[in-house]
């Protein structure tokens, strides 16, 4: 129990380490690029990741389940197996990787016609785009399938640690680029050989650490048909991200054009700022619920998913009031208030991370535990909801239609219905479900009431300058926290959270901070 923890505890410092920087160094490219190139370059750049992110479908979940399939032979002790499972996945990503180079290929022709109004001057969209291509494929084609070796041993840590490094100087060489040239091909082009660079050392580490896990061997025939299980399932679960995350942004460039993409890009990229933070702990702690599954008891599993949930909860509650109070005031600094979205669509953005993340323990233990085919459909039904909503509000409301339906989808289908698989087939309790439904609508009703509350203090503070975003900066650090604590001190949830964290603090700060 001991080394989960310790690795969670690694996973989760380095992986925040490395947010920072994958957070800090594109604020700073972006805020260059907006200023010396314009708005439209930060909406192209976001329309191509979108499109390419609709062609990672081909991945189809192989890593998710390959990586699931190797928690049990590595706990064992099997490294023919863990070779087999390595070597399959070698095979499958060459697949991959080619699939998206040829469907890649072939909507190139009708890039156009994802693009409303003007294009930059100067700009070839096919030739970027083929960068683009060029950087997502890299991955499939060279070593990305080793990095499964850090996940599996429950050592994400060394993969943020590699991260680190290289988008550290990939973003330093782009912003150089920027200032100097002002060219967009330059400023992509370093993108491919940097992933190219952050790849071979992901093998080189791999190949040093884990000696005994080569490429070799074959997977018996029993063992591809429970991964093709698995896979089928994630297909539907890789439908639904798709489409909930990168259609959004295409029909936005489709129907009002690569400038309001690149504005709503400056109010999401705040939102990407902090999913990034959560993706932290959530890679960092599938792992050790993956052990902890085979490990321990159902019983102990679940008191486990109630505490993780409610510190979760905690989490983008605070973060969710954030953006509401500071979304404007600090776009208004960062980019001009030209560029600001009215507060109706603030209000909007801080509902949707809110509702996005908050069944994120239901997917971890989900995933950690392969429920995949299970909850099959529970993503494609939202996805669809999700993108049928998007098409017929964006022509009446324009962007806000956009957010809404992504809202209502989670509300009305993620939320309740991927809970339910993971209470049906692990927790096997209805009781136990409704009452955590019960609990989500008790914590948004609680971070409603303290989001009005912290808003209209920081409204109180005049100004509009640096000073004055400080101080609201300050209020929203103190009073929703404070809040929080009042309303859950004497909450069993609470008091289990607090003996968690108190648990890794080390041994002399521990005593101190009892005695």
């Amino acid at each position: 129990m001991a080394t989960r923890t310790q690795n969670a505890k690694g996973n989760i410092i380095w992986g925040v380490f490395n947010n920072c920087v994958i957070i800090l160094m594109p604020f700073i490219s972006r805020t260059v690029m907006i200023y010396t190139m314009g708005m439209q370059y930060v909406g192209l750049g976001s329309l191509f990741t979108s499109l390419l992110g609709v062609l990672s479908f081909a991945e189809l979940g192989i890593g998710g389940a390959l990586v699931f399939s190797m928690y049990e032979p590595i706990a064992k002790g099997d490294d023919s197996k863990v070779c087999a499972l390595l070597n399959f996945y070698r095979k499958c990503y060459l697949g991959i990787g080619m699939i998206i180079l040829i469907v890649g290929l072939m909507i190139m022709p009708f890039l156009n016609y994802f693009i409303e109004g003007e294009i930059p001057d100067n700009i070839n969209i096919y030739v970027l785009f083929s960068v683009y291509l060029l950087n997502n494929v890299i991955g499939y084609f060279f070593f990305a399938y080793r990095y499964s070796l850090f996940l599996a041993n429950q050592r994400v840590d060394l993969k943020s640690k590699i991260d680190v490094s290289v988008n550290f100087f990939m973003y330093v060489i782009q912003i150089a680029i920027l200032i100097l040239f002002r060219n967009y091909y330059i400023y992509v082009i370093v993108i491919p050989v940097c992933t190219l660079t952050n790849n071979i050392l992901g093998a080189v580490i791999t190949r040093k650490m884990y000696p005994q896990y080569v490429c070799r061997g074959k997977i018996p025939k029993e063992e591809k048909r429970s991964i093709r299980e698995k896979v089928s399932g994630m297909v539907f679960q890789k439908i639904g991200g798709i489409i909930l995350t990168s259609v959004d942004t295409i029909v936005i460039s489709a129907f009002l054009g690569l400038r309001v993409l690149g504005i709503y890009n400056v109010y999401y990229y705040i939102i990407t700022a902090l999913f990034g933070f959560l993706t932290v702990i959530q890679q960092s702690i599938i792992p050790v619920v993956g052990n902890s599954i085979v490990t321990e008891s159902k019983e102990k599993n679940f008191t486990d998913f109630k505490k993780f949930s409610f510190m979760y909860i905690w989490l983008i509650s605070w973060w969710g009031v954030c953006l509401v109070c500071l979304y404007q005031p600090f776009v208004r600094l960062w980019v001009g208030e030209e560029n600001m979205l009215p507060f109706g669509l603030v209000i909007l953005l801080a509902v949707y991370f809110y509702t996005y993340k908050m069944a994120d323990l239901v997917y971890i233990y989900k995933e950690a535990i392969g429920l995949w085919w299970q909850g099959k459909l529970v993503p494609v039904i939202s996805s669809v909801c999700n993108l049928i909503l998007n098409l017929i509000l964006v022509n009446f409301i324009g962007l806000a239609g956009i957010v809404i339906s992504t809202i209502v989808s989670i509300v009305l289908v993620s939320v309740p219905y991927g809970s339910w698989i993971l209470f049906k087939y692990y927790f096997q309790s209805r009781k136990d479900w409704m009452r955590y439904l019960r609990r989500l609508l008790l914590y948004a009703a609680v971070t409603t009431g303290i989001g009005i509350v912290t808003w209209e203090i920081c409204h109180l503070i005049g100004g509009m300058g640096w000073i004055a975003f400080i101080m609201k900066v300050i209020c929203c650090l103190i009073i929703p926290n404070v809040l929080l604590f009042v309303v859950y001190c004497k909450s069993r949830d609470f008091k289990n959270a607090f003996s968690f964290i108190l648990g890794l603090l080390p041994e002399k700060i521990k005593t101190k901070f009892i005695s």
